[in-house]
């Protein structure tokens, strides 16, 4: 097994040299972290006065973090244009994000050309985690518009000499299942449930890896995929916060190992935001280093996973960000109990015939109604039991159905959902103000 192909961009765009060692790493990492917060403090007016009189050269070990204050979404959304550090002028693009269901102002990210270069730099290093020379890569995400993701992962692998596509919106599988066929491409990239809809209709074999990412893929989702295509899977880790790639698992399947020379990553108690024992579920947060636009110091993503820096099987000594779980925004349910979109992710796509769903949660006559919308395989014309069953089974659900707070809407068969990238699945509330 090849040493993860992350450590190698670590080591040079910290400096060092191969094989790197973990004390070596640590000490370049807090190098670019107390030059990134001179600069955050020089030249973003919210970020001097919120660190006003503190010393970047105080910061020496990873045990000094902690001196740093935590950075919220709510505060990143609010105060947005006062953290930028550079002119106008200097901005290549702008990421709007809309915390969903929030009625408050949007978080945009400001990046610089020389942002993205260091993004496209770790795509294609990433990349080479489960490709080689002679791989044909087809991207299944946006990539007409400039510096969009599927852009930068097209350019990426275009510098590194390995031949690519882009295609999207994905609509019709069987047409594309031909179209991978007849043009010889041997590894995928997109979004979790595009990805599984298509291992059905691959012939099994055909294509040796896919790399999901841009969405939460639970363990079942993944089995599927490899179970019907024959591939291996890979997970890529990354938010628009941390410049659209964070991290990629390499062929251990142990976490994904974090490009850290650009990102130090901790993990918090999502309540207290003290920093968890190493290999303890929490929180990740993330600091950006060497971000010229827009740095980011200690923000809070809302992911929760387990960070583990003790070397991989692989070889490799980067950290490694292990069961990533995504954004924890739980719903509340009638009765005080509640449940995330995770929670029915990790459920519903254990179902053999379910491709994608879409929930709703209604109100009517004094009583919550969970729906769901969903794609199915063809020859499966009984989803529509088994998701009412399955989900009777998630703790939450259980409960607040037991106490007559909540009901099943319908279970709605549908022939295609948008293939947007930016939505992510999630639990859609539309109680309004109601509890």
């Amino acid at each position: 097994m090849n040493c993860s192909s992350v450590d190698a961009l670590t080591a040079r765009r910290l400096g060092l040299s191969l094989p790197l060692e973990r004390s070596s790493l640590e000490t370049a990492q807090m190098a670019s972290l107390r030059r990134t917060v001179e600069h955050a403090c020089a030249k973003s007016p919210w970020y001097r006065e919120r660190l006003a009189g503190f010393d970047p050269a105080s910061l020496r070990t990873s045990a000094d973090l902690s001196r740093l204050p935590l950075l919220s979404s709510d505060e990143l959304a609010a105060h947005g244009p006062r953290l930028v550090c550079v002119s106008q002028s200097e901005v290549a693009r702008i990421i709007t994000l809309q915390t969903s269901g929030s009625t408050g102002s949007p978080k945009r990210l400001h990046f610089t050309h020389d942002d993205l270069d260091v993004t496209v730099d770790f795509f294609l290093h990433g990349m080479l985690s489960l490709i080689s020379p002679v791989d044909n890569v087809l991207a299944l995400l946006p990539f007409t518009q400039p510096d969009s993701t599927g852009a930068l992962l097209l350019q990426a692998l275009g510098q590194g000499g390995v031949r690519c596509a882009g295609f999207w919106p994905p609509t019709d599988w069987e047409d594309l299942a031909e179209q991978i066929r007849s043009e010889g491409y041997s590894c995928l990239v997109g979004l979790p449930q595009h990805l599984l809809t298509l291992a059905y209709a691959l012939p099994h074999g055909l294509v040796r890896s896919m790399l999901l990412c841009s969405d939460y893929a639970p363990p079942m989702l993944r089995t599927r995929i490899e179970e019907a295509s024959g591939c291996e899977t890979f997970l890529h880790y990354g938010t628009t916060e941390t410049g659209l790639g964070g991290g990629v698992e390499c062929g251990a399947h142990d976490g994904c190992h974090l490009r850290e020379s650009d990102l130090l990553v901790e993990v918090v108690h999502p309540h207290t935001g003290q920093p968890m024992p190493e290999g303890e579920p929490g929180e990740v947060v993330v600091t950006t280093l060497g971000r010229r636009a827009m740095p980011l110091l200690r923000y809070r993503t809302g992911d929760l996973a387990r960070l583990v820096t003790q070397p991989c099987v692989c070889g490799g000594v980067t950290a490694r960000l292990c069961a990533i779980q995504g954004r924890q925004t739980a719903c509340r349910l009638a009765g005080g109990f509640s449940v995330t979109s995770q929670d029915l992710d990790d459920a519903l796509f254990a179902l053999d015939g379910l491709l994608d769903y879409r929930a709703t949660l209604g109100h009517a006559n004094g009583c919550d109604l969970l729906g769901i919308e969903f794609l199915a395989r063809p020859g499966h014309e009984h989803v529509d039991r088994e998701l009412s069953l399955t989900l009777a089974k998630v703790p939450a659900i259980a409960s607040a159905l037991a106490q007559g707070g909540l009901r099943f809407g319908p279970m709605l068969r549908v022939s295609a959902f948008s293939p947007s990238h930016t939505v992510k699945r999630t639990l859609f509330d539309q109680r309004g103000s109601r509890p």
